[in-house]
This record gives structure tokens, sequence and C-alpha cells, in this order.
């Protein structure tokens, strides 16, 4: 009789238990929502990839034997090699009037020239190059462009947008389409499309304006994309961006961490010195 009732027991505490977990919880009325609420904040999707934007740009050309910023032709034909179909360069202009490949005077010249001081095209052309470097001038990098028909050039006027892009559009003729010019302000966006170019990028690190400003701007304009130095950038503007459908790049970045964190949020690419397309599982 006792295993009986013990069986008995058991029977019972089974039907309960059962009955207890199929039983819906009701949340009680006075709690209050940061004590329930637990869901992962928003992310959204990068813009899907149009084949027109990639998702990693050679900054500077590149690097080329381990050196960065040399907007070289070794630079360009390595990065080219390692699948890279899209160039950032740098673009400054010469004692005598002329536009070549030079991050700047003030402190890579002397570093690639092994000179100090504004040269003229003779003198940049002329004078000894670190590492043995090949440094063009735009007449040259227009050569490149031609024998490489599926490359385009992202400029960045270290000698200033005015009047660079206009004459940038008038010596490059029909190659004028291959470039992509960085605008460092609403008025220098307008300014490029009113020139002629198609692609325009607006890139952050000399703007001034709110997130909500940018945000008007990039909806109204429909910018080429919108380019975030890293050490500036928002999840809330990166994300808003996508929501959008704009293409939003990071610069300049070499930390793999750094892109997959913010590609999550949103971000499509990066400018990039050592990454290869060829190699690049994004």
């Amino acid at each position: 009789m006792k295993r009986l009732n013990l069986i008995f027991m058991l029977v019972i505490c089974m039907v309960v238990f059962v009955s207890c977990e199929n039983e819906s919880v009701d949340i009680p009325v006075d709690t209050t929502a940061s004590e329930i609420e637990t869901q992962e904040e928003v992310r959204y999707p990068s813009p899907v990839n149009d084949g027109e934007h990639p998702s990693l740009i050679a900054h500077a050309g590149g690097a080329v034997y381990g050196y960065r910023l040399t907007n070289s032709l070794e630079a360009l034909d390595a990065s080219y090699e390692n699948g890279f179909r899209v160039f950032e360069l740098d673009f400054e202009v010469t004692g005598d009037g002329e536009y070549v490949l030079l991050h700047d005077w003030e402190s890579m010249a002397g570093r690639m020239l092994f000179g100090e001081g504004k040269m003229t095209l003779d003198e940049f052309k002329n004078a000894e190059k670190f590492a043995s470097l090949t440094l063009l001038s735009l007449d040259e990098l227009l050569s490149w462009l031609s024998e490489h028909e599926d490359c385009y050039v992202v400029t960045d006027g270290k000698c200033g947008n005015d009047p660079f892009l206009s004459e940038l559009y008038e010596i490059s003729g029909a190659l004028s389409e291959r470039f992509i010019p960085q605008a460092y302000t609403y008025d220098e966006y307008r300014m490029a499309k009113d020139i002629g170019f198609e692609r325009v990028i607006l890139t952050l690190y000399g703007m001034n304006d709110t997130e909500d400003g940018l945000v008007a701007f990039a909806e109204n304009e429909r910018p080429w994309a919108i380019t975030i130095p890293k050490d500036v950038i928002t999840k809330t503007l990166v994300s808003r961006m996508a929501d959008l459908g704009i293409f939003t790049y990071a610069h300049t970045v070499n930390d793999l961490s750094f892109f997959e964190e913010w590609h999550e949020w949103g971000l499509y690419g990066i400018y990039t010195d050592y990454f290869c397309p060829i190699k690049w599982v994004y």
C-alpha cells in the first residue's frame, strides 16, 4: 500500500509540473519596461553591392614594398594586381602650376623627394626618389588610366578643389568620367556636380554640421558615397545612411576587427593601405 501511495504521489507531481510548463506567465503590471526589455539594438544592413561601389579603395594608391602614402606608379601597379579598381590619390600643384601625385609638399615631399619646398614639374620629375619609386604627373596618370579601362580615381585635392576640379575636368577630357572627386563641403560638392562630374563623394573630415544636417543632405543630394574618418564615425550616422541606401566608407582602415564591427551597423567599405580585394572575404 505504501508503494502504491508513493507511485500515486509521483504521478500527481508530474501532471502538475507539465501543466505549469505549458501555462503562460503574466508579467506583473507594475514591472517597468527597462526591467523587462532585453532586445538588441537594431542594426541595418549595408546597401546592396551594385557592381559600381567596391568595398575596398586603395588609399594613396595602396602600399608598395610595405610603404604607405606613396601615390606612385609602383603602388598603382601592385594594387591593380591585388584586385583594386578604385584608387584614392593625392594631388598637389607644382611651383609652375602643374598637377602631380603627391600627398603634400610639407612632410611627404621631404621623404619622397629628399627636398624641401614646392618644386617645379621638372624638379619633381628629376629629383631622387624614395626607394627609387616613380612619381607621376597628371598627364602620366591619364596615360595609366587609358591603359587600365576598368579603373577609377578618387581625388584628394591637397592643393584645394578650386580651381583643381575644373582644370582636372578640362584636362582629362573623356577620361573625366573615371574620376570621383572628394568634396569637403556642401558647396564643393555642388561645385563638382556643376562642373560635370557624375560621381562625387562627400568626405567629412573637414565638415562641421550636425548628424541631422548630413542625413538631410544625403537624402536630397544622393551622393555616390560618404566617407567618414574612423575616429569620428558613429553608429547612428552609419545606420541612418544605410537605411537611406547611401554607401558609406571609413578611412583609413587597416584593422579587420574595425571593419567587421562597423559593417554590422551598415558601413559599406573602407579606404585601406594593405587589404587585398583578391583575398577579401566580405
